[in-house]
This record gives structure tokens, C-alpha cells and sequence, in this order.
């Protein structure tokens, strides 16, 4: 076997589906990057716009000097449950199907290293390795698509042809020359415009990219501020994330995942959730990708879906966290939940 073939064995014993070898030049997608910077469509995110994050993402070399090979790497992860047959509509609120697993970002770090491990025990020289895990400062889907893992779909995420759009990216930047695997030529979606329709907020734009400041994932996980009223009924139950343009891909419709036991449940009770205290969220939540949305994010989602319930019995739980709530985006969704059920 070749170093890189044993590579992708090891890759693969690790847990990781697919895996695809790139050099880091030329690489597309930077100046659809600018251009979705430059319009403002990261909200928030101002890190994303920051000079090194525009640098690093331009050149790997500005993570890894010594880099030569990015390595792209995909998990996987089983689609959500059918909300039909699963859970109470009205009682119950709703968890993006990947984050009901432990915190990916610890997941994979630990996967990276024991194969950067691997790397520089079978190389017959000294590697240099760099690990990268969605929030580090690079191209990941472009590198992926260049690497022949799938296909950069209308809903800006990477389909592969097995695993959907249901996967984890992860990169190791390494100083070895690899050869690389041909880029992925085919565009799956086709005429498709599902997930363009299926969006609660029209957040997908025609160039496959995110307007992020209509987006229901960012605006219930990273947005730190209050869920602009004209899209807090768009929320529904979502209490964090939404995988509605994924659950609509026909790709996706043919994935068939093993089930797997969560780390936490899918549907929580509203009731339940909302009367968690700060130490009662950490300690539930830490070590999962709710953890990101933090107690009043976590907390402001539960009562916008709690007002889009239509359960005129959580009145009384509303009015009586009003009265004792003190940070003003958590009391703003109260007082909007309120006015949502007494009409």
C-alpha cells in the first residue's frame, strides 16, 4: 500500500466515511466568500470577516507554513426522526438532528489527532500537521469539493453522494506532498430548487450561499441578540438549529443512517427546558452543540417556540418567569410568547 492509501485506511478505521486528498492551490470559492462578506450576510459573525480570517482562508499556509496537503475528512450522522410519528407537536420542541450527539468539535479533535499520529509514524520523514474543525479559518467545502467528496449543493452545504449533506468536514493540513484525488465534476442538484422553496425565511441565495441574517440556525445557535419578530413564527418548534432545507434534498431522502444513541433527546419538553436553571443547562448540555446557543439563547428560543405552541396553558409558567427574568432579549421573547397566546 502507498502512504496515502494507508492513510485513508487509517482515516476510515478512526470512524471517518470519506476522505479526500488536495494540494491548497488554486482554490475556488474564495471570491464568492468576499463577495458574501462584503454584503453583509455573516450577521453578526464579525470574526468571519476579520483579516486573518480573510488571509487563512486565501492560503493554508497561513495555519500550517510547512502545508503541502489538506486531507478532508467526512462523519457522518443519522438524519432526523420523523416528527409525524416522533414527539408531542405543541409540547415538545425541536433539536437539529446533529447536535443531539456529544460536541462533534471534541469528537473529531480527538479523531484528528490519533490520525496526525498515525501520519508521522508511518511517514519516513518529520510531518507537521495542523487540525482543523469547523471553526478554524478555512475553505472547508471548497477543499472538500476539490478533493472529490461531493458536491457544493443549493443549500451551500457539501453533498456527498452516499452520506447526503448529514456529515461533520474536518481537515488535517500536513507538510507531506501527497498526490491529489480528482475534484468531484458532477452537480447533483440539477434543476432542483427544493430546499430553495422548503427555507421558512428565504435565507438561500440563487449563488448557493446563506444569508446568515435569515437564517433559523444562526439566529437560534450564534445570533447573541433578539430573533427579529418577522421570523419568530418562521421558528416554530425549532429550539435549536433547523434542517429544513436538508430534510427536503432528495439526496439526503436516500440516506440510510444505522439509529444512534444521543446524548440528548430530539424533542424536550418545553416545560421542562424552560424551567432549567443556568447550572441544570450546563450541566445537561455542556458537552453538546447546544452548549453554543448559551442559557439566555437557549432560553429566548424555548419561549418563542413556547408562544408558537398555541398552548394557552403555559400562560401562567410565561407570566410568572416575566416577572423575575432579568436579561431583556430572554424577557422581549417572553412578552412576545405572551401576546402570541392570549389572542
Amino acid at each position: 500500500m502507498t502512504l496515502k492509501a494507508k492513510i485513508k485506511a487509517g482515516a476510515e478505521s478512526l470512524g471517518f466515511v470519506a476522505v479526500g486528498f488536495t494540494n491548497i492551490k488554486p482554490l475556488p470559492g474564495m471570491q464568492q466568500y468576499k463577495d458574501w462578506i462584503e454584503k453583509g450576510q455573516q450577521a453578526e459573525m464579525a470574526y468571519l470577516a476579520s483579516q486573518r480570517s480573510l488571509e487563512a482562508r486565501a492560503d493554508a499556509k497561513q495555519l500550517l507554513p510547512s502545508c503541502q496537503t489538506v486531507i478532508s475528512l467526512l462523519s457522518s450522522y443519522p438524519p432526523p426522526a420523523d416528527r409525524r410519528s416522533a414527539g408531542i407537536i405543541g409540547v415538545e420542541g425541536r433539536i437539529a438532528a446533529y447536535a443531539l450527539q456529544r460536541d462533534y468539535h471534541e469528537v473529531l479533535s480527538e479523531r484528528l489527532e490519533k490520525l496526525a499520529y498515525l501520519i508521522k509514524t508511518l511517514a519516513e520523514v518529520e510531518v507537521q500537521t495542523y487540525a482543523c474543525v469547523d471553526s478554524a479559518p478555512i475553505l472547508e467545502k471548497s477543499y472538500a469539493h476539490k478533493a472529490g467528496l461531493g458536491w457544493i449543493g443549493r443549500n451551500s452545504l457539501l453533498l456527498h453522494p452516499d452520506f447526503g449533506s448529514w456529515t461533520f468536514l474536518s481537515e488535517l493540513l500536513i507538510s507531506l506532498e501527497l498526490e491529489p484525488d480528482p475534484p468531484f465534476e458532477a452537480d447533483g442538484c440539477g434543476e432542483c430548487q427544493l430546499c430553495l422553496r422548503a427555507c421558512p425565511t428565504q435565507a438561500i441565495l440563487p449563488d448557493r450561499t446563506i444569508d446568515a441574517r435569515r437564517c433559523l440556525s444562526y439566529l437560534t445557535i450564534e445570533n447573541r441578540g433578539a430573533i427579529p419578530v418577522e421570523f419568530r413564527k418562521a421558528v416554530g418548534d425549532r429550539i435549536f438549529g433547523c434542517d429544513q432545507c436538508q430534510s427536503v434534498c432528495p439526496v439526503n431522502k436516500k440516506v440510510h443512517q444505522e439509529p444512534q444513541q444521543t446524548a440528548i433527546e430530539e424533542f424536550p419538553d418545553l416545560v421542562e427546558s424552560f424551567r432549567l436553571t443556568a447550572e441544570e443547562f450546563k450541566q445537561k448540555y455542556r458537552h453538546t452543540p447546544v452548549w453554543r446557543a448559551k442559557y439566555t439563547g437557549f432560553r429566548r428560543n424555548l419561549a418563542i417556540a413556547i408562544g408558537n405552541s398555541g398552548q394557552k396553558e403555559f400562560l401562567p409558567l410565561l407570566e410568572g418567569a416575566l416577572l423575575n427574568e432579568s436579561d431583556p432579549v430572554v424577557a422581549d421573547a417572553i412578552e412576545w410568547a405572551l401576546g402570541e397566546l392570549v389572542q
